[in-house]
C-alpha cells in the first residue's frame, strides 16, 4: 500500500522509540535478574535488602556509558572524517565536479532550514559516502572519490539528501547514545571476567573459594554472563535501530529532493558496483557507511538494510506524497527541535 513520506518517517521513528524502549526493558530486567541471582546462588554471603549487584550491575552500565557518550560529544563530524583520511573541499575549489558538490550541498542545505556543513572526499573507488557529528552545527558529510565519478547529479543529490537526512533526524545522536550503551555492557563484561582471573589465582590458596558459596565469584560470573548477553542483544537491537533510521533517511531523501527516482538509481548503482575499498583506519565509524552484508549473521548484525528492500520501498511509492509531488511545493521544513 502507498505511504507518503510523512507516514514513511513517522513508521520509521515509531519503530525506533519501540526499539530503545525494549532496550532499557532489556537493561532494567538483565540488573533485576542479576540481583535475583545473586540471592540465589549466594545466599549466604549477600543478605541485607538493599539490592547492592542490580544497582552495581546498572551503576557501571550508565557511569561507562556517560563515560563514553561525553567522549563521543567531544569528537565532531569533521573529526570522524578525518580520522579515515578524508581531505576537505575547499569552497573555492575550480575542480567541477567538487564544485558540483559543493553546490547540491548548498541547495540540500538551504532546503532543509539547516547549516551548511564542511563537505570532505575519501580517496576511495567505491560509492559511499556518510555523516558525522553531534549537532547540526558540527556535522559533517563524506563522499568517496568514486561516489562523484560513477553516479549523475541527480542521484548524488538523492545520496547528500539521504545523508542530510541523517542529521536533520538527528540519528548520529541517538546512534552515539546506544552505541555508548553497549561499551557499558561490555564494561560490565570485562569487569567479571577480570574478577574471575583474580579468583583464580586466590582459589589456588582457599579450598573453600573451589567448593562454591563465595559471593565475589556469584558477583565474577553473574556480571560476566549478564554484560555478555546484554552486548549481543544490544548489539542486535543497535543494528535494528540503525536500519531504521537508514529507512528514516530515504524517506527524508525523497522529501527533500522530491525525486524518489535519485535515491533510487544511485542504491542500484551501489548495489551493482563491485569496487570495496573503504580505509580499513575507519573500521571503528564503518556503522556509519553503507557496507553489503550477505550471510544470516552479517544482516543480524547490520546497520543497513538490503539495498533491495531501500530500493522496493522506494519504487512502490512508499515515500511518495503524490500531492506534493505534483505541486512541487517550495516551503522548506523546520528542523526537528533538540
Amino acid at each position: 500500500m502507498a505511504m507518503n513520506f510523512w507516514e514513511a518517517q513517522r513508521e520509521a521513528k515509531s519503530k525506533t522509540a519501540w526499539y530503545l524502549t525494549v532496550f532499557f526493558i532489556l537493561t532494567i530486567t538483565t540488573a533485576v535478574l542479576a540481583e535475583l541471582a545473586m540471592r540465589t546462588f549466594a545466599a549466604d554471603g549477600y543478605q541485607g535488602e538493599f539490592p547492592y549487584i542490580g544497582l552495581a550491575f546498572l551503576t557501571i552500565i550508565l557511569g561507562a556509558a556517560g563515560f563514553n557518550y561525553m567522549n563521543y560529544l567531544q569528537a565532531g563530524g569533521s573529526y570522524v572524517a578525518e580520522s579515515v583520511g578524508a581531505q576537505l573541499v575547499e569552497r573555492d575549489t575550480m575542480n567541477p565536479k567538487e564544485r558540483q558538490l559543493l553546490n547540491i550541498v548548498e541547495e540540500i542545505a538551504l532546503a532543509t532550514s539547516l547549516p551548511v556543513p564542511p563537505v570532505y572526499i575519501l580517496e576511495a573507488q567505491e560509492i559511499n559516502a556518510f555523516a558525522a557529528g553531534t549537532s547540526y552545527d558540527n556535522a559533517a558529510i563524506t563522499v568517496t572519490r568514486g561516489c562523484l565519478m560513477a553516479l549523475k547529479r541527480d542521484e548524488l543529490q538523492g545520496v547528500l539528501a539521504h545523508e542530510f537526512g541523517h542529521i536533520y533526524n538527528r540519528d548520529m545522536l541517538i546512534g552515539m547514545r546506544v552505541a555508548a550503551m553497549i561499551m557499558g555492557f561490555f564494561i560490565v563484561s570485562y569487569i567479571g571476567l577480570r574478577m574471575l582471573q583474580g579468583l583464580s589465582y586466590t582459589s589456588r590458596r582457599d579450598d573453600e573459594d573451589r567448593k562454591g558459596g563465595n559471593p565475589i565469584a556469584a558477583v565474577a560470573v553473574i556480571f560476566l554472563l549478564a554484560g555478555t548477553i546484554m552486548w549481543f542483544f544490544g548489539s542486535i537491537l543497535q543494528a535494528m535501530v540503525s536500519r531504521q533510521r537508514e529507512f528514516l533517511a530515504d524517506a527524508s531523501s525523497v522529501q527533500f529532493t522530491r525525486n524518489p527516482d535519485g535515491i533510487a538509481n544511485a542504491l542500484r548503482k551501489i548495489q551493482h558496483y563491485n569496487i570495496s575499498d573503504m580505509p580499513k583506519s575507519g573500521q571503528a565509524f564503518s556503522h556509519l557507511y553503507f557496507n553489503e552484508h550477505t550471510s544470516f549473521w552479517q544482516r543480524l548484525f547490520a546497520s543497513h538494510p538490503p539495498i533491495e528492500e531501500r530500493i522496493a520501498a522506494i519504487e512502490g511509492g512508499k515515500y511518495t506524497d503524490l500531492t506534493d509531488l505534483s505541486m512541487r511545493s517550495t516551503q522548506r521544513p523546520s528542523p526537528p527541535q533538540s
